[in-house]
């Protein structure tokens, strides 16, 4: 059994389309007939002059942007509870210590010569994060 094609109303639409400067209006008019007016992939297809493959590839690359821009807007109106850690902005050189020999109490002092207080315990975690 296959899942329906994914759905969106003509304003969701627009709001992606208008994104999508390059788009040729071939292009957008396909995966507005398919998205949002529900036409079958073959009659958008046909419609558009162009074989089912590419009306599929056009849907999924708007649909693509779509995600993309919801997730923009999501991040725009709600801001991280997390903050990011401390120690993003030494990655590189934590990085660079451990892999010449540097032991993790050694990057610790590293750490604190330059102002962050931390842990062996959360420097070992946080290189296995970035190594993963």
């Amino acid at each position: 059994m296959t899942s329906p094609a994914p759905r969106m109303d003509a304003a969701q639409f627009e709001r992606v389309a208008s994104k999508c400067k390059r788009w040729s209006e071939r292009s957008l008019g396909v995966a507005k007939a398919l998205i949002v007016e529900g036409v079958s992939l073959s009659e958008a297809a046909a419609t558009h002059s162009m074989s089912p493959q590419q009306a599929n590839v056009i849907r999924g690359r708007f649909l693509a942007k779509a995600e993309d821009q919801r997730i923009e807007e999501f991040m725009r109106r709600e801001k991280p509870k997390l903050a990011s850690s401390a120690l993003e902005p030494y990655s590189a050189q934590m990085q660079t210590l451990r892999d010449k020999g540097y032991t993790i109490e050694q990057i610790v002092a590293f750490l604190k010569e330059s102002g962050v207080s931390t842990s062996p315990t959360t420097v070992r975690t946080f290189l296995r994060s970035i190594r993963a």
